[in-house]
């Protein structure tokens, strides 16, 4: 009995002794982790953002200048302007030192030719004609700024002009002002120099400023409206047999690059060139200025008059558009004024302006497109 008790309790000791081993095996045997995704972290690179600074010029020294509205030296912005008589015949062409020129006026003279007037605020060139001889309504374009009248002889009418109104002139026929190009075909063939202006100007004892009262002829603004303008990008100008002009509108430079032919020699590309720059003829503002203009009864050469004391119409081109406007003028000694059709002083962008005084009796020969 005591042996068969003894093997039962080894029985159940040996069962014990396994269950525990197996429990002990199971515990042990653990499921294995699954390792961590890893995610790498993603920065996005932003894009550089660069401020753009807009560079301000630098205006130490610098002033608006009256004839344009752009800034220049301001040590020249007192100074009397200079004005230039220059030949615009096929001979004379091409002119040299006009484009560095605030203002051009170009008008006829007898035979159906056109002269022009060169006003320089800063006059710099070392070259700058073929100089021509004046004719009295140029001294109006004088009167308009205040100018110094340069020029080579003159019409009779001229002449009496010059004396009646005691306008301040420098003439190459009795002053070292010009010089003779030996290269060029007389009577296209004197030329003006700064030294020589500046030389004689101050020989002749000519006032150097501008009189303090005096009313500059433009007003100008980068911010204009224009009165229901119309879309023009050439105007054509057909002064003459002779003279053919016309403007085409530069919509990458918003200027109107100038062109003509002369002596019925309608050739070539027409473009107006400095020989001094090989640079086209270009203008920000275009004046037309309508006026009556005739032959001079009784005289010989067929000479002009045009009657600019007065009031009339005329047209003003810029950017591309054009609208109508009028001009006036009191007296000599009072600038052309000119004004939109709201009756307005005209307000232009600032830049070079030229100005075409075109004959009111062919106004049929005057194109836009």
């Amino acid at each position: 009995m005591r042996l068969k008790e003894s093997i039962m309790k080894k029985r159940v000791c040996i069962w014990i002794l396994l269950g525990l081993l197996a429990l002990s095996a199971g515990c042990g045997k653990k499921e294995a982790l699954a390792e961590p995704e890893i995610v790498e972290e993603v920065v996005e690179e932003l894009p550089e953002v660069i401020e753009e600074v807009e560079e301000v010029e630098d205006l130490t020294g610098k002033a608006l200048n009256p004839l344009t509205g752009l800034y220049i030296d301001e040590n020249v912005i007192n100074r009397r302007p200079v004005g230039i008589v220059i030949s615009n015949i096929h001979n004379a062409i091409p002119q040299i030192g006009i484009e560095e020129a605030d203002v051009i006026y170009e008008t006829l003279v007898e035979g159906g030719i056109t002269r022009l007037y060169a006003v320089y605020q800063d006059v710099t060139g070392e070259k700058i004609g073929p100089v021509r001889s004046a004719r009295h309504y140029q001294l109006d374009f004088a009167f308009d700024f205040d100018a110094i009248f340069v020029h080579i002889g003159g019409s009779p009418q001229a002449y009496n002009a010059i004396k009646n109104l005691r306008s301040p002139n420098l003439d190459a026929m009795s002053s070292g002002v010009a010089y003779k190009d030996p290269s060029r075909k007389s009577p296209h063939s004197t030329y003006a120099t700064k030294e020589r202006i500046m030389e004689v100007w101050e020989q002749k004892g000519y006032r150097t400023d501008k009189d303090p009262s005096f009313v500059n002829k433009f007003d100008f603004s980068e911010e204009i409206k224009l009165i229901e303008p119309k879309k023009v990008e050439k105007v054509i100008l057909d002064f003459s047999n002779y003279h053919y002009a016309w403007f085409d509108y530069d919509t990458d430079a918003m200027n109107y690059k100038r062109f003509q032919y002369l002596n019925y020699k309608n050739t070539g590309t027409g473009e107006h060139i400095d020989e001094g720059t090989g640079q086209q003829l270009a203008f920000d503002n275009i004046i037309i200025q309508l006026a009556s203009i005739w032959t001079i009864k009784g005289d010989s050469a067929g000479r002009m008059d045009m009657n600019l004391l007065t009031q009339g119409d005329g047209y003003y081109l810029t950017r591309g558009e054009m609208v109508p406007i009028t001009w006036s003028k009191k007296s000599h000694n009072e600038p052309t004024r000119y004004f939109d059709i709201n009756g307005d002083p005209l307000i232009m962008y600032p830049g070079k302006t030229w100005i075409s005084v075109f004959p009111t009796n062919r106004t049929e020969k005057l194109l836009f497109e």
